[in-house]
């Protein structure tokens, strides 16, 4: 049995006819079916790049390791820094802060996150305490937050 298109083709139109057709028919359906399969394999990657669980530690380390001096804070100055956990409503200080920088996953609720006093900017407590153990600046502003006094001498 011919399909619809077939026997439209086929009955008693010139050659040039039938060729514009196809080709007005052909060519649109070959774009969408591109357009589709690039948004489809789009959607897979940002569906893979949202961070099911992924620590930042996972993915340096498929990354080359290079010797670099670390300038970081130490562990009791991170912990300092304020930690609030993610309530339903999700309310944060900025409202506009909806992703954390660092991993570029949204927050959800129930997350623990961490701000950095001198600037309010907010991070995934896991990721910000990464950062700030490697590098000594907000990731967002480049400001540096001050280092921890040194013990006084009596």
């Amino acid at each position: 049995m011919m399909s619809p298109l077939a026997i439209c083709i086929s009955s008693g139109l010139s050659r040039s006819a039938r060729y514009a057709i196809t080709v007005g028919a052909g060519v649109p359906t070959l774009l969408c079916a591109v357009g589709l399969f690039c948004f489809v394999c789009g959607g897979v990657k940002a569906y893979n790049r949202r961070g099911r669980g992924h620590s930042i530690s996972e993915f340096s380390s498929r990354v080359a390791p290079q010797p670099t001096l670390v300038m970081g804070l130490d562990g009791p100055t991170i912990e300092s820094y304020p930690k609030t956990i993610l309530g339903e409503s999700r309310r944060l200080p900025k409202p506009d802060d909806n992703t954390c920088p660092i991993c570029l996953s949204e927050y959800r609720p129930k997350e623990t996150l961490r701000s950095i006093p001198e600037c309010q900017h907010c991070f995934h407590a896991d990721c910000i305490d990464e950062w700030l153990r490697l590098n000594a600046t907000c990731p967002v502003c480049r400001n540096s937050p001050p280092r921890s006094p040194p013990p006084q001498m009596s």
